[in-house]
């Protein structure tokens, strides 16, 4: 990866984007839930963007059984304190639907907290809500 690392480029290179807000390859992130479903091996980055433009990256490896192997890289927010690629394994993901919060997803059956800096928008269901 390259310094800086910007929304165009990470979409070039495949991740799933979202830069406040606005999404790029959401079309992947279906995928994994519909292999997920299936029982078929996937992998993906989601690469979400601070208030200041530093990308976070969270890394979701699926193994085609049980395990959903996630690990949370901030090493690039220049206002967060790096914590060093930290990992956990998951049995699932799930969607949780929260009128304060905003309807995302969640990891759940982790082996540890680290699973609690993953959320991801669920924007379809956004889009639903606010079109009521």
């Amino acid at each position: 990866m390259s310094d800086p690392y910007g929304a165009d480029q990470a979409a070039a290179n495949g991740d799933i984007v979202n830069v406040h807000g606005k999404m790029y390859n959401l079309d992947k992130w279906k995928l994994f839930l519909e292999n997920l479903d299936k029982g078929v091996p996937n992998q993906v980055r989601i690469t979400q963007y601070t208030i200041e433009g530093d990308p976070i990256f969270y890394e979701l490896v699926y193994d085609g059984a049980e395990a959903i192997t996630y690990t949370y890289d901030n090493s690039r927010d220049g206002f967060g304190s790096d914590a060093g690629r930290p990992s956990t394994v998951c049995r699932g993901i799930e969607l949780e639907k929260n009128k304060e919060l905003g309807s995302h997803y969640k990891l759940t059956g982790c082996d540890n907290e680290i699973s609690n800096t993953f959320w991801f928008t669920n924007i379809e269901a956004e889009a639903e809500e606010g079109s009521q």
